[in-house]
């Protein structure tokens, strides 16, 4: 009795800790970059304050990527800052859609009610955390880091070391964001 309830303690402890990491790496494929091996766990509630439900009513859970909740050596490469170098980062303040009215695009991890994974890019306004833009996909790939190429036009990399990406711009005659 004893032993089961060790190993029960040990094993809850093992799934708690790991479930408060934003990313977990697998060990296999050894040749596949970290990106194409890594597991992503949405963690929080709300975003930005924003309750996660009011973002899509059919999420529990997402966390928007920001560097510090990544570990260091999975960011930087034989000491230097990867992302810096290839001008990335998970989140970008602008005007994008010319109004003047400051805007915030980011991007993270989420977690529907019903255990579906995936990643997110979002554009809210930073004063009234209004929703401007959301692009959500459930997929195995789930890392994605943002480049502005344009004073309005916002580039979604999805690999840390290629040219994998699709662009976000503000559309006027349309008068809503669009995906290229």
């Amino acid at each position: 009795m004893t032993r089961f309830a060790l190993t029960l303690l040990a094993t809850v402890w093992a799934t708690s800790s790991l479930a408060q990491n934003l990313v977990t790496v697998r060990p296999e494929p050894k040749n596949d970059m970290w990106w194409l091996r890594a597991d992503f766990h949405a963690l929080d509630r709300e975003v930005r304050g924003i309750p996660v439900a009011k973002i899509r009513a059919d999420w529990c859970k997402a966390t928007e990527f920001k560097r510090e909740l990544f570990p260091k050596e999975l960011l930087a490469e034989n000491g230097a800052d990867v992302m810096a170098e290839a001008k990335l980062s998970f989140s970008l303040d602008g005007s994008f859609d010319s109004s003047g009215t400051k805007q915030s695009a980011l991007v993270g991890t989420y977690e529907t009610c019903r255990g579906q994974k995936g990643h997110f890019f979002l554009i809210i306004d930073s004063d009234t955390r209004k929703v401007r833009f959301l692009q959500a996909k459930s997929d195995k790939n789930r890392f994605s880091a943002l480049q502005k190429t344009r004073a309005s036009e916002i580039a979604i990399f999805y690999c840390m070391e290629c040219d994998i990406y699709s662009t976000v711009r503000w559309d006027r005659a349309r008068k809503r964001f669009v995906v290229r």
